[in-house]
């Protein structure tokens, strides 16, 4: 495939974001319009609400647990439910935002996803409400025992029931449970106004207490770049998947990923590099605040979006094929080691271009982190992989330059 055809295949998930990012808003930002918060039965929440959505932008992946969702369950039968549930009407946005801000690019979201037969968007306790029509709509599979429930918010007595193998489905309930449980009481906070920047704002707010990381603040930033790394992740998961167990848990192959482009675009500024004296070589450390400044900076130019895309993807298949070749265990561990991998990227936006040359180049790399040789003062190689501190990302630069060339000639 041509540079050119790559061009044309990533318009929609990069270079059309571009476009909005830089002719802004004609009707400017606009303002959140909430609805009054309402309490409403759990079945009528569950029924109304199932058309809905949980944008990665905005929410955590689904992550509970078998242990999770009988603890809530547990939760509803005894009637201690907590928190209110945010939501954004699609239908309701879409018309107001064509009217206030039609370049805001929310719009674009509600559109598609009122397009897949979406009628709302959950912006905090997508879990819970997940959970809630799973139970009702007997999708739930609930572990056989004994539970306890409160008939009524009076009650100073607790009822029981059995749950038995093969009648663990909501519709297998005793008809007083089922009416309890549809009766539970759901705090719904609906929002019928909000733009971009808002389900942003209103993400990070629900979320104060227990507050997002790093990488789920950047997910959420009205940005290409975040845009940019959710696709590469998705492009990219098998890569994830030999360096993580779950890449998506809190993000970690997001920010991974956000880290090594940092690495590569910012970390090193060798533009006044002089060869012959070997000076003019400036390093930063890579910190959350440095990639939120990447995610905040001027977007990659459509020809180096295909270059670090083309990169990320051509990397995945020379792990992949270095784990297939791999003699043992041991070997395998040490290719899918993160630095090594992110080294490895680093080495191919700066002349590494076969795999031959790369398959030497993680070989010298796992010789080097063995070596035990002090780069500077008494830090190793193998140290600095351990973090990104300026002295870190220094010595990274020399033993990974130093191999580039030993490699090449």
């Amino acid at each position: 495939m041509t540079v050119q055809n790559q061009q044309n295949s990533l318009q929609i998930p990069f270079l059309d974001v571009v476009e909005v990012e830089e002719t802004g808003l004609t009707g400017g930002q606009p303002i959140l319009v909430k609805k009054e918060p309402k309490v409403r039965d759990l079945g009528y929440v569950a029924e109304k609400y199932k058309e809905k959505e949980a944008p990665e932008s905005f929410q955590r992946p689904e992550s509970w647990s078998k242990v999770e969702f009988k603890k809530y369950l547990h939760s509803i039968l005894m009637d201690r439910i907590e928190g209110s549930i945010v939501v954004v009407d699609i239908d309701s946005c879409i018309h107001r935002l064509q009217q206030v801000a039609p370049n805001d690019r929310a719009l674009r979201l509600f559109l598609a996803l009122k397009e897949k037969g979406r009628k709302y968007i959950v912006l905090d306790g997508n879990n819970r409400l997940s959970f809630m029509i799973r139970l009702v709509n007997g999708d739930y599979t609930i572990p056989e025992g004994e539970y306890s429930y409160i008939r009524d918010p009076q009650d100073t007595s607790v009822s029981t029931f059995r749950v038995k193998r093969g009648k663990d489905k909501f519709s297998d309930l005793p008809p007083i449970v089922q009416d309890v449980i549809l009766g539970r009481a759901v705090v719904i906070s609906e929002y019928s106004q909000i733009g971009y920047d808002g389900l942003s704002e209103v993400f990070l707010n629900t979320n104060s207490g227990v507050f997002p990381n790093g990488q789920e603040i950047r997910n959420s930033f009205n940005s290409p770049w975040a845009d940019y790394v959710r696709v590469l992740r998705s492009e990219c998961a098998v890569l994830l998947g030999y360096m993580f167990s779950d890449f998506k848990k809190r993000y970690c192959g997001d920010e991974w990923i956000a880290q090594t482009l940092d690495f590569c675009l910012q970390a090193v500024d060798d533009s006044q590099l002089n060869e012959e004296l070997q000076i003019g070589v400036q390093f930063n450390p890579v910190t959350s605040s440095s990639m939120n400044y990447l995610y905040r900076s001027t977007f990659l130019s459509p020809k180096d979006q295909v270059l670090y895309r083309d990169n990320f993807i051509t990397l995945m298949d020379w792990i992949t094929q270095m784990i297939d070749e791999a003699d043992d265990a041991t070997t395998i561990k040490e290719i899918k080691r993160k630095t090594t991998v992110q080294n490895l990227l680093f080495m191919m936006s700066h002349g590494i271009k076969t795999y031959e040359q790369a398959v030497t180049a993680v070989q010298l790399m796992d010789d080097e982190y063995k070596s035990g040789n002090a780069i500077i003062d008494d830090i190793t190689y193998k140290n600095a992989c351990e973090g990104f501190r300026k002295v870190n990302v220094e010595i990274r630069y020399q033993i990974l330059t130093q191999i580039i060339d030993e490699v090449l000639n």
